[in-house]
């Protein structure tokens, strides 16, 4: 079974504000007025005076500050100097560097490390666990003498990863494989006798479902399996059904929201995800950015975040819907796709999170992907597609206006298929290829890049 992603009975949304984040941004600001970025922003001590003197910002905006922090400067966004660097590669852009504060660290610890305590307590987990431990598959790199990447256990507190460490089917070395296929090897191996194993861990079901290609013997080794945590929303919906269905009567428990760039969203006491206590958040919809407490519920917002490690009003490009409230006041959210994601070959604006709705009647591996020379999209999928669902799926489309009408004056022609065996595994190589971590890697309903049709079109039969 799936866990429900909503309360039974999801509470209204406050008739006031219940103070979420403000107490948390008022020391942050506190903590961080001398920084050159807010002083050259005001030095805002205040909410009010927050939202007023400082724009919303992108990654490109922050260029300039964040080159500044890789110079060696200090007190650029936050106090001092930066104790480590993360790179993400973000959905459609190139490599983006994100640097730490030692604050910022804290807050991931305050937010991952009772999460997964609490979901040890919530199904009873007496036996041994797995959380995906990527390897690390890239170059040791560090600017001046600050690392750039940190191992998993650097997002857990002192408590938490020694327990993990010792109950952990597969030993934490095991990161250290540089090698990925050495590593799923091993990875593999550990798992095969893990008997005692009751939770696995990862991020997205694709990442799973890969370990266990060809290997299913390795799942009829657990039987004590209970729970299942990963991405089950957006995208990743399909393969969380997956899992459910190969793992019948193991619940599948959605993870939260987790980015590089900050924890949004974690599952509660009922196992749905709600916005975290510690941190700054607003949504935005419209052009207007709206406080956690003034959230519609079934309206879909991106989240703006501001963060301890100098990210201010941050818009980060995530898609939420609002399935109510939760009994501490705090929003329930579910991940949608990436606001900022989106195709346009003749005016018809195609986003990610639209493409997911469109392709959810499909099972498996579903990408679209644009055509410039003919004008159309092509679908790529692993297995046969009838011209039905072809129809089917341009009907969805027409939902957009702006592409029901380019189909109207025949600006865009009907959608392409293009059947590619091992599509998936296709695009984790590729995205491996390109810096990736395979724990990191999740399914998207839809890429603008133009290189993705050569790549499959290459391997084609």
């Amino acid at each position: 079974m799936i866990v429900a992603s909503g309360l039974p009975a999801a509470l209204r949304r406050p008739a006031s504000d219940p103070g979420v984040g403000s107490d948390w941004l008022a020391e942050l600001l506190a903590s961080n007025s001398s920084t050159a970025y807010l002083r050259s922003h005001g030095r805002p001590l205040t909410l009010d005076a927050f939202r007023t003197q400082v724009p919303l910002c992108d990654y490109e905006s922050l260029t300039p500050w964040l080159r500044r922090i890789s110079d060696g400067e200090s007190d650029i966004l936050f106090r001092g100097r930066p104790c480590a660097y993360e790179r993400t590669g973000g959905s459609a852009g190139g490599s983006k560097l994100i640097p730490y504060s030692a604050a910022g660290i804290v807050e991931f610890r305050r937010a991952v490390s009772p999460w997964l305590a609490a979901t040890l307590a919530r199904h009873a987990v007496t036996g041994t666990v797995y959380f995906s431990i990527s390897p690390v598959a890239r170059t040791a790199e560090r600017i001046g003498d600050v690392p750039v990447g940190l191992p998993d256990a650097a997002y857990l507190d002192e408590a938490t990863c020694p327990v993990l460490m010792t109950r952990s089917a597969v030993p934490f070395s095991v990161s250290a494989i540089a090698d990925v296929a050495t590593w799923r090897q091993e990875t593999r191996r550990h798992l095969s006798s893990a008997s005692a194993l009751e939770l696995i861990s990862v991020w997205s079901p694709t990442f799973l479902l890969s370990l266990l290609e060809d290997h299913e013997r390795i799942a009829a080794a657990w039987p004590r399996l209970k729970v299942i945590s990963c991405w089950a929303d957006g995208s990743s919906r399909p393969y969380a059904a997956e899992l459910a269905a190969r793992f019948p009567g193991v619940a599948i428990e959605p993870k939260g929201l987790i980015s590089t760039e900050a924890v949004v969203t974690v599952p509660n006491d009922h196992g749905v995800p709600e916005l975290v206590a510690n941190g700054f958040f607003e949504f935005l919809s419209e052009e207007h950015a709206f406080l956690a407490h003034e959230l519609e519920p079934g309206r879909e917002y991106e989240v703006v975040v501001t963060t301890a490690s100098g990210l201010y009003r941050y818009r980060s490009g995530d898609a939420v819907c609002c399935r109510g409230y939760a009994a501490s006041g705090r929003p329930i959210l579910g991940f949608v796709g990436r606001s900022g994601l989106f195709c346009d070959l003749v005016g018809e604006k195609l986003s990610e999170s639209f493409v997911t709705t469109a392709l959810a009647f499909l099972p498996g591996f579903s990408l679209l992907l644009p055509h410039a020379r003919k004008r159309a999209y092509v679908l790529v999928r692993e297995h046969d597609t009838s011209p039905e669902d072809l129809a089917r799926l341009d009907a969805a489309l027409c939902h957009n206006p702006q592409y029901a009408y380019a189909r109207k004056l025949a600006q865009l022609s009907p959608p392409n298929f293009l059947r590619v065996p091992r599509a998936w595994a296709i695009y984790e190589r590729t995205l491996l290829t390109r810096g990736a971590r395979p724990g990191d890697i999740k399914p998207t309903a839809l890429r603008p890049e133009p290189f993705w049709l050569d790549v499959f079109e290459r391997e084609c039969p």
